[in-house]
């Protein structure tokens, strides 16, 4: 009765399911993380975790749902859970890529430049953990003092053969900040595709997020990707957690009881009264699920460009998988040359269109394919 069904993001982009970032490594920088059983379980995926506002990073806080772990735990399952705790429904699309925990946020959940950039920096720091791809699903103040450095630390992680994305941000009438204003970030703002449990038929459309960009001459986004409906894990142990499984627990029971006492002619062993107090209990629950956006007893959908950017992330790992040689230059063209422009939306407003994750990975095959061996170099 009424229950959110959402598809898995790769079922619902079409991605190729056979291509799941294996042995590619993606680092992402957000406020704080859990490791979620999605990312820990069947096997440990969480190569490492670093907290860039600390000398050294507190092992039981990290273990231990902290209040501004949830978003980071989100985007890094957006992009590479294997969605464990669903059976496997609400998996991303690299769900099998390993990763690297990036803490940039403070204990109060403030982002401050110089914790982003010394966050983003964590690949040059540790070469020997070999990531490929680093998303940022987090933006930093115009005004902080170190906004400039943010920027060059893009620069120099991107010259270092690291591929870097970043969420546009959700406010059209503001510019992108950094880190995404940065000319060699990939930067990801949103798209409502046609997927809606509400509305058949719904044209793809901008989903409302920033563009423009705080440096002149700079335009931003470089491409769409879902900002809307997209499944993620909830922080095990929070009061949202432990609201939604009770829940669920309640309306699977109800819908065991309307099925037996009938709200079948052929079957009526309640009253008509017990049956609409049954109903309404229902409808009131149904209305609660669909509020918080919860879709099962762990997993909520989630909107905003902090989702779109770890999903072009994990696409830009299938391309890793088929081409390992790709630069990050290579995977921008790959990724924009083959994304779908929208039709009436402005140039400035979605780069080069809607990604498009299977002709991304057909383009990095035949990128591959055209290479000399290493023999012949």
């Amino acid at each position: 009765m009424g229950r959110i069904q959402l598809l898995s993001i790769p079922e619902r982009l079409d991605a190729y399911a056979d291509i799941t970032g294996q042995d590619v490594v993606m680092g992402f920088v957000d406020v704080g993380f859990y490791p979620h059983p999605d990312l820990m379980r069947p096997d440990r995926r969480i190569r490492a975790y670093a907290d860039a506002t600390r000398e050294v990073p507190d092992g039981n806080e990290f273990f231990s749902p902290q209040p501004y772990g949830w978003h980071g735990t989100m985007t890094a399952c957006a992009a590479a859970g294997n969605g464990y705790r669903s059976g496997g429904s609400y998996r991303g699309i690299a769900s099998e890529a390993d990763v690297v925990l990036i803490k940039a946020g403070t204990d109060g959940g403030r982002v401050r430049g110089h914790n982003v950039a010394h966050a983003i920096r964590f690949p040059l720091r540790f070469p020997n953990l070999k990531i490929k791809i680093v998303n940022i699903s987090l933006g930093v103040d115009p005004d902080d003092p170190h906004f400039n450095d943010v920027e060059q630390a893009v620069e120099e992680v991107v010259a270092a053969g690291v591929t870097v994305f970043a969420a546009a941000g959700n406010v059209p009438g503001q510019k992108v900040s950094a880190p995404g204003s940065s000319p060699r970030a990939i930067t990801v703002g949103g798209q409502h595709d046609r997927f809606s449990p509400d509305v058949d038929g719904e044209k793809d459309r901008h989903w409302p997020s920033s563009f423009g960009s705080h440096r002149e001459g700079v335009q931003k986004p470089d491409l769409l990707a879902p900002a809307i409906w997209v499944p993620a894990p909830m922080l095990p142990g929070t009061l949202t957690a432990r609201e939604a499984q009770p829940l669920f627990q309640l309306l699977s029971v109800l819908e065991e009881l309307s099925a037996e006492h009938g709200f079948s002619e052929r079957n009526q062993l309640s009253t008509a009264e017990e049956r609409a107090q049954i109903g309404e209990l229902m409808r009131v629950i149904v209305a609660r699920i669909r509020k918080q956006k919860y879709i099962s007893p762990d997993y909520q959908h989630v909107d905003g460009t902090s989702f779109a950017a770890p999903i072009a992330a994990s696409v830009a790992a299938q391309m890793l998988e088929v081409a390992p040689r790709l630069t990050p230059d290579d995977i921008r063209e790959g990724l924009c040359s083959t994304a779908e422009r929208l039709a009436d939306v402005a140039d400035h407003i979605q780069g080069a269109g809607v990604l498009r994750p299977r002709a991304a990975v057909d383009w990095a095959r035949v990128w591959a394919r055209r290479q000399p061996t290493r023999g012949r170099e």
